[in-house]
């Protein structure tokens, strides 16, 4: 990506100063993008309900236009404040995430307690614990310095942090954004200078807790079964992957159109973990190939811009806002495309899910504000 693309990007979108092009547009395109697919993924929910599908439509264009506002806002606010806040934030994501578990009107989905009923929406605070997350390992990196390399630092305090959000998300259960959390932890940490033997000595700690959630949830293990068995399945445990990958096949190169896929009529969720799946099947080759490539440049620009800051906290916030991003959006895909077992990671910006969408929007304002303060703001 040229100086000059950026250049002829910046004269062709509204004139908001000092905003990276590059994630100025992605911050339009993909949220947009969710809204399209939102729509069409919820006809078989609420097919012969119009109310319900305009309540919906709405509601998620509301949530994206929202996420766009609150990305645009946190753009403009000095990213080094949030590293004096970042205790007061995580501890409060983490008492959020223990009283899930025990709140009586929590909702649950397949015996699954990972979201707080707010009127008619539901709050998930493992997708804000995220935000903290970052934000918290950033500013200890920034505090630690050179101390990062010492055992006691990067495994007792920076791994604890990971682990002290990886834990309750496990016991929810919720197998799958724990490790995508975990996995983003342990980048920030190498990236902020740990040794390397530190961080597998920390990965083979959460072994353990990832093997006591397998074991003791049915369906965490069923699925892992079928996944390394080969066998399909398709009536049981592989139905949502089996639906998902035809659904995948079935759209060819360019898809059968938007709204005309029949595969989500038999998709579980199909607006949200399987939303992938309804790309794939109404636009095709070109329409996954194309958010891809939209991620990629996401991941790109945020390396771009975490080599263009001078401050260790500018510079890890930028790592681990990608890799949560990007990262999470691998998995999504991986899931759908039947290259890992299936678990319910949502599609950054794209899956249906208000607090999904606006944590992702909040990661995306606070990277546009990085990309201002460094280098590559300043030459703009």
């Amino acid at each position: 990506m040229s100086s000059r693309t950026g250049q002829w990007l910046a004269g062709r979108l509204p004139n908001w100063p000092s905003r990276d092009p590059y994630l100025l547009l992605l911050s339009f395109v993909l949220p947009l993008g969710g809204v399209v697919l939102v729509a069409s993924a919820r006809v078989p929910v609420v097919l012969g309900a119009d109310s319900v599908f305009e309540r919906v439509s709405v509601q998620q264009m509301v949530l994206a236009a929202v996420g766009v506002a609150l990305a645009l806002t946190l753009s403009a606010v000095n990213y080094q404040r949030y590293a004096r806040i970042a205790p007061v934030a995580l501890v409060g994501m983490l008492i959020a995430l223990v009283g899930v578990l025990f709140v009586e009107d929590a909702t649950s989905l397949f015996a699954a307690r990972r979201w707080y009923r707010v009127g008619d929406l539901t709050v998930q605070p493992s997708e804000f614990a995220k935000v903290a997350m970052v934000v918290m390992l950033a500013a200890m990196a920034q505090q630690f310095g050179g101390r990062i390399r010492e055992l006691r630092v990067s495994i007792l305090y920076m791994g604890g942090v990971v682990a002290l959000v990886v834990i309750p998300i496990v016991l929810e259960p919720d197998l799958g954004a724990a490790i995508t959390i975990a996995f983003v932890g342990f980048v920030m940490i190498f990236a902020a200078g740990a040794r390397l033997w530190h961080l597998l000595l920390g990965f083979a700690s959460l072994v353990p807790v990832a093997f006591v959630s397998v074991t003791q949830n049915s369906y965490q293990r069923e699925r892992l079964l079928t996944y390394l068995s080969g066998d399909p399945d398709i009536n049981r445990t592989g139905y949502q992957a089996a639906q998902a990958q035809i659904a995948m096949g079935s759209g060819g190169i360019t898809g059968r159109g938007l709204g005309l896929g029949t595969q989500k009529f038999r998709l579980p969720i199909p607006d949200s973990d399987a939303v992938f799946a309804v790309l794939g099947e109404e636009f095709g080759l070109v329409g996954t190939g194309l958010v891809l490539v939209l991620f990629l440049a996401l991941f790109v620009r945020g390396i771009q811009i975490a080599a263009a800051t001078e401050d260790v906290f500018g510079r890890l916030l930028a790592i681990g806002i990608v890799t949560q991003l990007c990262f999470q959006a691998f998995v999504n895909m991986a899931v759908v495309t039947g290259l890992t077992p299936v678990t319910g990671i949502t599609l950054p910006f794209i899956s249906r899910g208000g607090s999904s969408l606006l944590a992702s929007m909040i990661l995306m304002g606070i990277l546009m504000n990085v990309a201002r303060q460094s280098d590559l703001g300043r030459s703009t």
